[in-house]
């Protein structure tokens, strides 16, 4: 049953988040979220992502707007769209779903997981697979919200992105942040945690991915990558 342990493994009583890939599955990956401290910074996924709460509440901030997310209840996160999430006064468990980007129907799908939740009160690790799937659309793709102003090939810096777009550093920026809703800096530090995350599902070693998604070094990548997704990348990979 979700909300104890993931197949095969024993409970993490001291890890809030756990990941992993499930083999038979268009699934991205899987997460599941327990505990109190369930905070995150600002951040975006590559994919789409379906929060669906068990227990507890958990609550999220896009655009400066809240959502409160109940048990039974769940949310769609659209690819690359900033959010943070919140602490929570008392434990809460829920489920993440990461699917490419407008792959499954998101509402629908979570419709599903509703009525097997009140029906049975759980959503075993089958019943998730199963209902996932029986929404699953094409292969899809969508286009890249980030558009020119953070197409900036190997993460340049903001004067040569400025430079790049025949505007001024300031002017840039402050368009870049009116668009996406963080300065760019920010945003090319959440691409490259992106990158290593698909990296890091490939099983690639660490070491290599801090350098080639640009980071310092592995101790760099770590704290960074923790800060925003809640796991240190070898536990990550080891997913």
């Amino acid at each position: 049953m979700i909300g104890e342990s993931r197949p095969g493994t024993a409970p993490h009583r001291h890890e809030t988040w756990d990941y992993w890939r499930p083999s038979d599955s268009h699934i991205v990956e899987l997460g599941t979220v327990r505990g109190l401290d369930v905070a995150l910074p600002v951040h975006f996924h590559e994919e789409d992502q379906v929060t669906f709460v068990l227990s507890g509440r958990r609550r999220f901030v896009i655009d400066g707007q809240p959502f409160a997310v109940a048990p039974g209840q769940g949310m769609h996160i659209p690819a690359r769209t900033p959010h943070h999430s919140l602490s929570e006064p008392s434990e809460i468990v829920c489920i993440n779903l990461y699917t490419p980007a407008g792959a499954y129907a998101a509402r629908d799908l979570i419709s599903d997981l509703a009525r097997q939740w009140r029906r049975v009160g759980q959503i075993g690790w089958p019943e998730l697979t199963t209902i996932a799937e029986d929404h699953r659309c094409v292969a899809g793709n969508i286009p890249d919200p980030a558009g020119t102003l953070a197409s900036t090939g190997l993460w340049e810096t903001v004067a040569q992105a400025a430079q790049r777009a025949g505007m001024s550093r300031e002017g840039f920026s402050r368009r870049f942040r009116k668009h996406h809703g963080m300065p760019p800096h920010a945003f090319w530090l959440l691409e490259k945690l992106n990158d290593a995350r698909r990296l890091l599902r490939g099983g690639e070693p660490i070491a290599g991915v801090a350098a080639e998604t640009g980071f310092a070094d592995q101790s760099h990548l770590g704290r960074c990558f923790r800060r925003v997704f809640g796991v240190t990348p070898g536990r990550y990979r080891a997913g």
